[in-house]
């Protein structure tokens, strides 16, 4: 199953004081993050795939350009599932990540957040801070899946090495601030993440499925209290930790809802 978002493609930096969707990049974002998505299915095909699931997991869920996907491969698409990486179980062999970013506060990342930028002020499991790249590899982890490969902005490729130096990835641009990087050219990008790929599924049996250990504490520090206030009414069992954090201790991963 391969995970896209689009923040950490090639050549995406949105615009300042909105969010990605909203940008003038938006449209190059849907394009290029379909394209590498595209590189990424031809590989696990070409290096024996029976099936590839392609999920949607940026915003509303509707933002790859479907019908220019390779026609082989099965979308996931829309929002309202009731975890990430909905449908995954122990049949897969293992996830990928196509356009992640680094986790909120990252200095000099890409577009760095977690989840929601206006909301999230960063999150945190068992104490330790973490983004969307850890935080999803945990929830196929609890299926018994491992994260095999990530394509995101240098930060990005970092923070997935830290959580799981087993990880194949592919730097598709350095960043330089939250909205400037030096980019690679789109078309090289794709052509790295076809090659990576491919070993990443040569090494499958030196991945691991990253776990955290269960139960897990949640914390979600929220950027102004009002917003706490607005998720502690849909959140039912969590409770305030602060002024501007919720919290909650979770049997597992699966239970996640971001």
């Amino acid at each position: 199953m391969i995970a896209v978002d689009c923040e950490g493609a090639a050549c995406v930096v949105g615009e300042p004081g909105m969010s990605l969707s909203n940008s003038s990049n938006m449209a190059f974002a849907r394009e290029q993050a379909t394209r590498e998505t595209n590189a990424a299915v031809r590989a696990l095909f070409d290096v024996g795939a029976e099936k590839v699931v392609v999920w949607d997991s940026h915003g509303d869920g509707a933002n790859i350009l479907f019908d220019q996907l390779d026609q082989r491969c099965e979308i996931l698409l829309g929002v309202g599932f009731n975890r990430r990486f909905p449908e995954l179980d122990e049949t897969y062999s293992g996830v990928l990540m196509i356009g992640y970013h680094a986790m909120a506060g990252t200095v000099n990342g890409v577009l760095a957040h977690t989840y929601s930028s206006d909301a999230y002020h960063a999150i945190r499991v068992n104490g330790m801070e973490v983004g969307e790249i850890a935080l999803d590899a945990s929830v196929a982890g609890e299926r018994k899946v491992p994260l095999i490969f990530v394509a995101s902005d240098d930060k990005g490729c970092a923070e997935s090495l830290e959580f799981m130096p087993w990880v194949k990835t592919v730097e598709t641009k350095r960043g330089l601030g939250r909205h400037c990087a030096y980019s690679k050219h789109p078309a090289v990008v794709e052509k790295q993440i076809y090659g990576t790929v491919c070993v990443a599924v040569e090494e499958l049996a030196q991945m691991k499925p990253f776990l955290f250990k269960n139960p897990v504490q949640i914390e979600i520090q929220f950027e102004q209290f009002i917003q706490l206030l607005k998720a502690r009414i849909r959140r039912q069992g969590w409770s305030m930790s602060g002024l501007k954090t919720l919290k909650a201790l979770l049997p597992n991963m699966l239970e996640w809802k971001c």
